[in-house]
């Protein structure tokens, strides 16, 4: 070894020794993964833990159920409880209106029997709610069946992980999605943004041959009555306004749908119904 080969060695070993806690930190967190969180989806409960450090996580969820289901987080604010919340949405019924100390921040959605959805999010500690809000062909969302458990963020074990790199940028407003760029098949990750004032998702969905968007439509709206026109490939749960997240997924050549159900906070209706339904094109 040269003597500049020595000099730079050393160098470079007391830079490291001397900068600053925080800058470490940041830049181990560039190379440490984010926590997996494993949850099972069964028709109509969540196997999940109960606890999980807060940091950068990704929710896998595998729905081990016969009927479409998702995996949506809700925080809870203000000193509210899972109690408090369970109450509210007793109260609800199937409005679905949720609470000004309640925060939508993401999870995987819809997939299909047999399938999983992952979701990356980037939580900090708190307690929050794991909900289904897909509605059966009764119409009673599932979450009205018992389908919603508490789970806890806490601050203990905390560790820096880097959020994923994006391929490209989906933003939500009232109402439309709005890509980065065009989507091009492969596995790709999609970073999700809201910038409207009240909470939005993107069901993404392929559609299967000869069928068309709006038969996506009436067949999510009428609790997955009857043969699916489409392939669930989940998506972005409800996210509030200046929230984000990420979702990987494994896009294939042909068309495809994306789809926000949420009611909205003025009419009630479905934000489909207002416009937020869009058909895309991956291309090879």
């Amino acid at each position: 070894m040269t003597d500049i080969m020595r000099l730079a060695r050393g160098l470079t070993t007391i830079a490291l020794l001397t900068a600053p806690l925080h800058q470490l930190v940041a830049e181990d967190s560039t190379r440490v993964k984010p926590r997996v969180v494993n949850v099972t989806a069964f028709d109509y409960r969540f196997e999940s833990p109960t606890s999980v450090p807060a940091g950068t996580l990704t929710f896998q969820m595998k729905n081990a159920g016969k009927q479409v289901h998702h995996l949506w987080l809700v925080k809870l604010n203000q000193g509210k409880t899972a109690g408090d919340f369970v109450a509210a949405m007793n109260a609800w019924g199937s409005a679905l209106k949720m609470p000004d100390w309640a925060t939508d921040v993401g999870g995987p959605n819809n997939v299909g029997a047999g399938k999983a959805s992952t979701a990356t999010m980037t939580l900090e500690a708190g307690s929050y709610m794991l909900v289904c809000w897909v509605p059966s062909a009764d119409g009673r969302p599932h979450v009205m069946k018992g389908m919603v458990k508490p789970l806890t963020v806490t601050a203990k074990g905390a560790t820096p992980a880097a959020e994923p790199t994006a391929d490209l940028t989906m933003t939500l407003d009232d109402y439309s999605f709005a890509l980065s760029g065009p989507v091009k098949a492969g596995t790709r990750t999609i970073r999700f943004e809201n910038k409207a004032t009240q909470a939005h998702e993107a069901v993404i969905a392929r559609l299967l041959p000869d069928k068309t968007l709006l038969q996506a439509v009436v067949w999510m709206n009428s609790g997955q009555s009857g043969p699916s026109p489409v392939e669930m490939l989940g998506g972005a749960s409800g996210i509030a306004q200046g929230r984000h997240m990420f979702v990987t997924a494994d896009l294939q050549p042909g068309k495809y749908v994306l789809l926000c159900f949420i009611p909205d906070v003025r009419d009630g209706r479905p934000h489909s119904s207002h416009g937020m339904a869009k058909e895309l094109t991956v291309d090879p």
